[in-house]
């Protein structure tokens, strides 16, 4: 990286220090790497991201929901069973969600929030990756990972993984 200073050591050739003047370029180099994720998703997606959140850790900023999304992507990334039904899933859920909407509310139209994360260049691949792994588009993407999130979070008493979750939130919260 051009107009960075550092140390390196004569034997094994690792940098050992960074001097304040580098720090600029580096807070720089940093701001760049960042992609803006954003979807106009319906209201009560987002509140699910929330509700996900709360549950794992009840003092956890909306700051976590980007984590939780984040690790949710991974997890799918890992699991390609999983994967490859996201989208057969994804049709079902919305219509699910669809005909308990008739019976409640018929003429009320839900209103979309944005969702809107700063996520690293690495994430982005991943979320491109999702995309391409389940022929959706990023805001349907983004919506199958939310319910995902509702599947495995909300809907059962006792969530797996949920001890694992709760580390990654005390860290993230620290």
């Amino acid at each position: 990286m051009k107009g960075i200073l550092a140390v390196v050591c004569h034997e094994c050739d690792a940098v050992v220090a960074i001097p304040a003047q580098s720090t600029p370029a580096i807070r720089r180099a940093r701001e760049v790497a960042e992609v803006a994720l954003e979807v106009s998703i319906p209201a009560p997606e987002v509140e699910i991201l929330d509700a996900a959140a709360y549950r794992i850790d009840p003092t956890a900023t909306t700051r976590f929901r980007k984590t939780l999304f984040a690790s949710y992507l991974q997890r799918l990334r890992q699991d390609e069973p999983r994967t490859n039904a996201l989208r057969r899933n994804f049709e079902a859920w919305q219509r699910s969600k669809a005909e308990r909407g008739k019976h409640i509310t018929p003429t009320i139209r839900i209103p979309n929030r944005r969702l809107s994360f700063k996520i690293s260049a690495r994430t982005d691949d991943d979320v491109r990756w999702g995309m391409a792994a389940s022929g959706m588009n990023r805001t349907d993407t983004v919506r199958s990972i939310v319910m995902e999130i509702e599947k495995d979070l909300l809907a059962p008493k006792a969530p797996r993984d949920f001890r694992h979750l709760r580390d990654i939130a005390a860290v993230v919260n620290a």
